[in-house]
């Protein structure tokens, strides 16, 4: 799509049983733990270029190039979160490769509303993410990585292999669906 737009990884990492702990009463309470999680672990992902974080979930933003040593960088950084996080309560992660979308250059107009956050994640990236855990979310699995990834890593970690139409070239790609983290614990 040209010069701007920079190949990334979306990785979603989402609090589960959400909807029971608010039935519990401590939902608020656990969210802002994980809110302080990520805000604390944020600098030591090095290769998150951002993380935007909402209620029981957060977004992470990560430039790859062509070298699968950043797929591997990226996800391990990502799985490096998700374990920080399953310490507080269970999580699942869905990361699939994308483009960003180019920087903002108008800085008058950054300026005039400094609030306002333009996530430059994938929207393509971002809704197959939301794709994947509406079609396979049921699986109640920690992982799933987009073929795209998952051929650009090594682990020796069990997966499934799953497959689904993928936006925006509506064809199939495979989903491999991981039954705990990326790699064991180092």
């Amino acid at each position: 799509m040209g010069k701007d737009w920079q190949d990334c990884i979306v990785t979603l990492i989402d609090l589960q049983g959400v909807k029971a702990m608010a039935e519990q009463g401590i939902a608020s309470k656990l969210m802002l733990k994980f809110h302080n999680i990520v805000i604390k672990e944020r600098d030591s992902l090095n290769t998150t270029a951002h993380a935007y974080v909402w209620n029981d979930s957060v977004l992470l933003l990560s430039y790859v190039n062509e070298d699968d040593s950043s797929f591997e960088s990226a996800m391990k950084d990502a799985d490096k979160l998700k374990r920080r996080v399953d310490v507080i309560v269970r999580s699942y992660a869905i990361a699939v490769k994308g483009q960003t979308f180019p920087p903002v250059n108008d800085a008058a107009t950054h300026k005039k509303s400094p609030s306002v956050t333009v996530i430059r994640a994938s929207s393509w990236a971002m809704a197959n993410v939301f794709e994947i855990e509406k079609k396979l979310g049921n699986l109640k699995k920690p992982w799933y990585v987009d073929g795209w990834i998952k051929n650009r890593i090594t682990t020796s970690q069990k997966f499934q292999k799953e497959s689904m139409t993928m936006f925006p070239s509506k064809k199939k790609r495979p989903i491999y669906v991981f039954d705990g983290y990326l790699w064991a614990q180092e």
